[in-house]
């Protein structure tokens, strides 16, 4: 669905940073140290142009002995200072990137789980690669205004000081050199529109060859070559515009660069002849100058941050706009104290989007505690008929009904109680035992009931030799625990759960099935209670007492 993006650039970084309110707290002890950080700054041409007066006269001896000391001073200033702003800016970032990862895993859990199957590439790109490429142009412009606009304020402060005439010079020789810099922004721009200009000449090469019988039948070959040749021909006369342009822009940046420069050193040369700029002052005027090119290059580079960040957060957005499948209404009104499990579709159909799987018109009932297994060779149309009970999906037509109540009546949480959907890849937390069994709205089960679904699961024969029982500590980088055991965890957590409707899901794993007492727990858990099996194997389907096909649904078979 389309998604309503801010405005701007400044507009996306404001709604980020409205999103923690401590990000504008912590602006003030920055400022603080931004004001030392540019006084400093300030003083070293100031210092600079003194001790190379000294030097070059007879000066004071120790006024001499103490410049290099007041200099050594500043500049260990300015390094501490530069650290402490960098510093800040890195924990605050820190901070509101952590926020904003949660934030966008909270928001994929709350999506409908029919719409949530993203790949591994578009989970690194909402995770890592918007994140850390917002993170990097931010942190660039957090110190290009609290560090570098500071610098060059104070540096142009000084130079007016000593001379406004010179520092409208300086100004103009900077402003060259960044027109300079500008050029190859625009010849950026410029190939952009020729790659452009190439994707549509390739194209039309493209969709001729396609219609070749077309071109032949026709008798056209001449013409579709004269079009391509008008074609390149246009082509190769932007190219050749693009050059002409980008050598004027060039010449004139250069003799713009070079006649200022030579004007502004004569003008410095009279103003020491006529005794009016101090030798001290020319030195200050020409470190101040040096030091204040770097920084303006980082804030005219603020535009291009500005689009990085704005290209992260509309990533970042379009996940976080949408809506959320979690909304209740008073639609669902219905509680379930006590669930058997017994399932009615009646004329159940399902029409998604084009790309999703579909279901034929059908009616079906599933008795309390009977054990289906589903076999079409579409895992994906297993799955659907899994989510249509859960809730997940609704059906185009028909209703489904559990112990007789309409689902779409029931409210979600008091329906999710009741059902428990186990994957055998599904991974346990980094957490004690004890806690990956008593999982979700059970977190707080008594120990001795989390250890009754242990025995159950018949999980407590391995527990019982782990370094502290229940209490050990679940270490997923270490592989602590086989396959086969951290399966029994999951079926002990459904274990206690304790659902009426149960869905086993090979969809994408299978269950360690050569471990006896892994199928042994199986049965434990399947055993009284509705059950879908979603396996195309052998040894899954005999668990099941009657076999069922969504794709075609004519009745359910004996398995």
């Amino acid at each position: 669905m389309p998604v309503k993006q801010p405005a701007g650039k400044i507009e996306q970084l404001i709604l980020l940073f409205s999103k923690n309110k401590f990000y504008w707290k912590a602006l003030m002890p920055t400022l603080v140290v931004g004001v030392f950080f540019s006084i400093s700054v300030a003083l070293v041409p100031l210092v600079i142009g003194q001790l190379f007066a000294q030097m070059t006269s007879d000066g004071n001896q120790r006024v001499l002995e103490f410049l290099p000391i007041l200099l050594a001073v500043l500049l260990l200033t300015i390094i501490f200072t530069s650290s402490v702003i960098a510093y800040i800016h890195e924990r605050l970032l820190s901070r509101i990137v952590l926020g904003l990862r949660v934030e966008i895993f909270e928001k994929l859990l709350t999506l409908p789980p029919a719409f949530s199957d993203f790949t591994t590439e578009i989970i690194s790109l909402y995770f890592f690669q918007s994140i850390e490429k917002l993170c990097h142009s931010v942190t660039l412009l957090g110190l290009n205004f609290s560090r570098d606009f500071l610098i060059a304020i104070g540096l142009l402060s000084v130079m007016v000081g000593l001379n406004l005439e010179m520092s409208l010079f300086i100004t103009a020789i900077l402003i060259s050199f960044f027109l300079i810099r500008q050029i190859s922004y625009f010849d950026a721009g410029q190939q952009n529109k020729l790659e452009q200009k190439q994707h549509e000449i390739s194209g039309s090469i493209a969709k001729i060859l396609r219609l070749r019988r077309s071109v032949d039948l026709d008798n056209s070959y001449a013409q579709q070559v004269r079009h391509v040749q008008n074609s390149f021909d246009q082509w190769q006369s932007s190219l050749y515009i693009q050059s002409r342009q980008k050598r004027i822009l060039e010449l004139f940046s250069y003799s713009l660069l070079i006649g200022i420069f030579t004007i502004s050193f004569y003008y410095l040369l009279q103003q020491h002849t006529l005794n009016r700029l101090t030798i001290e002052d020319m030195v200050a005027f020409v470190t101040a100058g040096i030091m204040l090119v770097f920084p303006l290059w980082r804030l005219v580079n603020s535009n291009f941050l500005l689009k990085q960040c704005n290209e992260a957060l509309q990533v970042v957005f379009s996940l976080l706009n949408q809506t959320s499948g979690t909304v209740e209404d008073d639609y669902h009104i219905i509680c379930l104290n006590h669930c058997k499990g017994k399932l009615q579709f009646e004329g159940i159909s399902f029409q998604g989007r084009q790309s999703d799987p579909r279901l034929p018109c059908f009616n079906l009932e599933i008795a309390s505690g009977r054990k289906v297994v589903l076999i079409n060779q579409d895992p994906g149309i297993n799955r659907l008929f899994a989510d249509l009970i859960c809730g997940f999906a609704q059906p185009s037509t028909g209703r489904i009904l559990l112990d007789g109540n309409d689902t779409r009546q029931i409210i979600s949480s008091e329906l999710y109680k009741h059902i428990a959907w186990i994957s055998p890849d599904q991974d346990l937390l980094s957490d004690t035992i004890a806690a990956n069994i008593a999982y979700g709205s059970f977190s707080c089960s008594r120990e001795i009931a989390i250890t009754a679904a242990a025995h159950a699961g018949l999980a407590m024969e391995f527990i019982r030799e782990l370094p502290q029982g229940l209490q050990t500590k679940n270490d997923n980088t270490s592989r602590m625990l086989s396959n086969d055991q951290r399966q029994r965890i999951l079926i002990a957590r459904a274990l206690l759960k304790n659902p009426s409707i149960v869905i086993l899901d090979e969809t994408t794993a299978y269950f360690e099935t050569d471990n006896a007492a892994l199928l042994q727990a199986l049965r434990v858990l399947l055993n009284n209670r509705t059950s879908l099996i979603l396996s195309s194997r052998s040894v899954m389907r005999g668990l099941a007492d009657q076999q069922f096909d969504p794709g075609n649904p004519v009745s359910l078979c004996t398995a």
